[in-house]
């Protein structure tokens, strides 16, 4: 039973590191909004330049969800092997008490 609760607390830990990602790249999202956005009358930056921001910034928010995915899926896989673990200590925890 030790054995679980630290895979469930190493667990907790991996999902607090990925929302701290995420909390990163919807900063990172917002400042790439802020930087490409200019008033109407400010001419000092194209249509395109803006539009050319926009995109690397939008390339760079697929790449950090790609990886938060990534993250994702490691922890889903965690939780699998830990429901199987869970799963073969109440069968064993059966058999012992026969």
């Amino acid at each position: 039973m030790e054995m679980i609760i630290k895979e469930i607390e190493a667990i907790s830990s991996d999902v607090y590191t990925i929302v701290g990602k995420a909390e990163v790249c919807k900063s990172d999202i917002q400042r790439g909004i802020n930087v490409s956005h200019t008033p109407k009358c400010d001419d000092s930056i194209s249509k395109q330049d803006k539009i050319n921001d926009l995109f690397y910034y939008l390339d760079e928010a697929k790449f950090d969800v790609d990886t938060i995915r990534d993250d994702l899926k490691e922890i889903k896989n965690k939780l699998d092997d830990l429901l199987d673990l869970v799963q073969y200590e109440e069968v064993a925890q059966k058999i012992r008490s026969k």
